[in-house]
């Protein structure tokens, strides 16, 4: 099983009708065991089946893979990782469904390895949501969601304690009003009304919410 399927992937030579040789067997950097085809630049990860795992790729050539795709012995990957700036940590991610399909996109925007800031695509490729983490916790704190590209509200956790305490609705084209939640139920009790250019007109209480 393992043989053919490296076979496949051109992993085999001819060697006078003997058996072909499986590949070097490495530890990943999950502590796992692989089997290792070596092309250069792409290193490709296979399990004792000859699943591929992981596919690696090293575009500048330094040693350090810049690109990599996450198998987990499927045809497609669901998950990429890419170092755009090959300073050895992963800039960006990328979600994929079994389709193909991208899901999700992570950013590292403080470039320390870990997401700050995930997009989630809509139709047209233009974002229908994006969350933040401000604070480097790697909780959302912040939410944004979109329509046809445009923002329409923003759900904000001001105090880090994991709940939405602030509402904005932006679906005017501007911050006309929000929602505040001022004694930690998790739900709006006040209501701040914004004009034109951002001036306070009006804090009323909500009531019945």
């Amino acid at each position: 099983m393992v043989v053919s399927g490296l076979c496949f992937l051109g992993a085999c030579g001819g060697r006078g009708g003997l058996p072909p040789e499986l590949p070097p067997r490495v530890k990943g950097p999950d502590g796992r065991e692989y089997l290792l085809l070596d092309r250069g630049p792409y290193k490709g990860f296979y399990d004792q089946w000859g699943r591929l795992q992981r596919l690696e790729y090293d575009s500048n050539k330094d040693g350090k893979p810049d690109y990599i795709a996450h198998h987990d012995g499927e045809k497609s990957p669901h998950l990429l990782e890419v170092d755009e700036d090959f300073d050895g940590l992963t800039d960006r991610w990328e979600e994929y469904d079994p389709a193909g399909r991208l899901t999700k996109v992570g950013l590292s925007r403080r470039h320390t390895g870990s997401p700050d800031l995930w997009i989630t695509p809509g139709p047209g490729d233009l974002p229908a949501l994006k969350e933040y983490d401000e604070n480097g916790d790697m909780r959302v704190d912040r939410r944004e969601l979109f329509r046809a590209g445009l923002i329409v509200k923003v759900e904000i956790d001001s105090d880090n304690n994991d709940k939405i305490d602030r509402w904005q609705d932006w679906s005017t084209g501007r911050l006309s009003s929000e929602g505040l939640d001022t004694n930690g139920d998790g739900k709006p009790d006040r209501r701040v009304i914004y004009g034109e250019k951002g001036r306070v007109l009006k804090l009323e209480p909500i009531s019945g919410e």
